[in-house]
């Protein structure tokens, strides 16, 4: 069994060169079989993840995270009194897997691959245990103890009290209680997850909805977050941006083909870098030199402070707040110098016919003002033809009820030649499929009753918003088998938009993603798998030949 320093120490070396260049791709790594039987298998319907995450707790600033967006104080007391530096940084990621390849040198056997992830996965599990415990009281010894006495704080204590250093026996234990969603239990499981190495977080993804009969991830689309300005006053995560660009192209690499990934763009970051002087390198840079890394798109998130136009228009002090830094905050052009940034960037996008997704629903931002940045109207006035995913949809809370702020995003996505021609939106994190699934049909119906629903038939896709998702608890886990169930029911219904199931889970998302023969974003992922040695993956041969592979029935979906 690989301990923590085996598998870290004496491997700096081999993690320089791998973030150097062409060193990190001249051979595939291939620490498990891309093609395992239990994740995967050629004949059933192409499946697409269009919205997901990989990250871990050097990716994020988690205490402003778990503290501004998720209204956790008491949480956040506690993550404070301990440093991320225990969590895998992108450096000591690479140098891992490249520890695992040479383990592995001799053959891609799945029980090798499995003792090694199990391993990994334990021992990560058991460090993040403690130290959330050692944290919790150190934190009850400092002046913001009295969080902790609050009725918020009695329910983190007793959450991380009643955790298990050991993996088998904390699963066990959450399968018994039946995590309930937005728990406190939930939340210290989305925590635990920051521990882990991002690896070991995508092999629990597949593991966890790729093990159905019926339904395989063919492709999963990571998306990261860049939170360094709009949470952090532009401190710098222990692993930035170019150093996490460099993990994901080895994770594409390593899962042959499996797993792609957005790369973040800040307006905010760019603004500080173009016109304040303070950043150190550029977004546009990021994206520029990630798209020949097996990065896919470019990843928006309005919510932390930004409209995609139009800020020009905010009233003087609109980004006055007390979290972000005084260059933001004093700046009178700030909101002109965003609307610049953010045209350079659609400007070249579509030059590159490169697809973007933003986060559309009110939500995850650090005020109820900069989440109003999400509303639809913003969207009018981005360029034609631009190619953008209104992630989430517009709201994570669609119901029967309450359809209208769903509704506008549905009338933004034209017909061919039209301002929103290549519109799309998602499923991701939908929190109606773990609570309510019948209210969220009979949501969806309504909107494929409507004007639009023959357009958005063609035009919605499956996501799943993993890891954010972890926190709806145990209910989580059934997701893709909740939208396989809520599908086969539209599509048997007879109404205007008729819904399709293969199209809703993946051809819609190869559109979008641009992934036909041909097409710019086949053309770059045809490119780096070239390079670096990488088979055809599945997916691309169930997007070249859709008629070979199985449809699902109904009666296989399971309940």
């Amino acid at each position: 069994m690989l301990t923590r320093r085996q598998v870290t120490s004496g491997a700096v070396s081999a993690a320089a060169a791998a973030l150097s260049g062409c060193a990190s791709w001249v051979k595939p790594l291939t620490f498990f079989c891309p093609n395992d039987p239990r994740i995967s298998n050629p004949t059933t319907p192409l499946t697409i993840d269009v919205h997901a995450h990989v990250f871990n707790g050097t990716d994020i600033p988690v205490e402003r995270f778990i503290t501004l967006v998720h209204g956790i104080p008491a949480l956040g007391a506690v993550l404070q009194e301990f440093g991320w530096a225990i969590v895998p940084t992108g450096t000591q990621e690479i140098a891992v897997l490249r520890e695992i390849n040479q383990q592995l040198s001799n053959g891609c056997g799945p029980n090798e691959f499995q003792r090694i992830y199990a391993a990994h996965r334990s021992n990560q599990h058991a460090i993040g245990v403690r130290e959330l415990k050692q944290a919790l009281k150190a934190a009850q010894g400092k002046p913001s103890a009295f969080l902790l006495r609050t009725k918020q704080g009695e329910e983190v204590r007793d959450a991380i009290n009643s955790l298990s250093e050991d993996y088998s026996k904390y699963r066990a234990q959450r399968k018994k209680m039946l995590v309930s969603e937005g728990s406190m239990p939930a939340v210290i499981d989305f925590l635990l997850q920051q521990f882990q190495y991002r690896y070991v977080n995508v092999f629990d993804f597949l593991m966890e909805y790729s093990t159905g009969p019926s339904r395989k991830i063919d492709l999963m689309i990571s998306h990261f977050l860049d939170f360094d300005w709009p949470l952090a006053k532009g401190r710098q995560t222990l692993t930035p941006i170019w150093d996490q660009i460099a993990v994901m192209e080895q994770i594409s690499i390593l899962t042959g083909g499996r797993v792609h990934y957005y790369v973040p763009f800040d307006p905010m970051k760019q603004v500080t870098y173009d016109f304040l002087g303070r950043s150190t390198r550029s977004p546009m840079d990021f994206v520029q030199n990630a798209m020949s890394r097996g990065c896919v798109g470019v990843k928006m998130y309005p919510p932390m402070g930004f409209a995609p136009s139009g800020n020009a228009n905010k009233r003087p002090g609109f980004w006055d707040r007390t979290w972000l830094p005084d260059e933001i905050r004093q700046d009178r052009d700030f909101g002109k110098q965003l609307d610049m940034v953010l045209a350079r960037l659609y400007s070249w996008c579509l030059a590159n016919d490169l697809p973007i997704m933003a986060h559309t629903s009110p939500s995850e931002g650090p005020c109820r003002a900069f989440e109003e940045l999400t509303a639809a109207h913003y969207w009018q006035n981005v360029p034609a033809g631009l190619r953008v995913n209104f992630g989430h949809f517009g709201n994570t809370e669609v119901t029967k009820k309450d359809t209208d702020s769903t509704f506008k995003y549905v009338a933004l996505m034209g017909g061919s030649g039209s301002h929103g021609a290549n519109f799309y939106a998602d499923s991701a994190y939908l929190s109606h499929a773990m609570s309510s699934e019948n209210n969220l049909t009979d949501a969806l119906r309504k909107l494929f009753e409507s004007k639009g629903g023959a357009r958005l038939a063609k035009r919605l896709m499956y996501g799943s918003d993993w890891e954010m998702l972890i926190i709806e608890g145990t209910a989580s886990k059934n997701y893709l088998n909740i939208f396989e169930r809520i599908f086969s029911n539209l599509e048997q219904d007879h109404i205007p938009g008729r819904p399709d199931t293969a199209q809703f889970f993946g051809s819609n998302a190869a559109n979008y993603l641009s992934l036909r023969i041909g097409s710019a974003t086949r053309g770059r992922l045809d490119a780096f798998y070239s390079t670096r040695g990488i088979p055809t993956p599945q997916w691309a041969s169930k997007v070249d030949h859709p008629s070979a592979h199985s449809n699902i029935r109904v009666s296989q979906v399971p309940h």
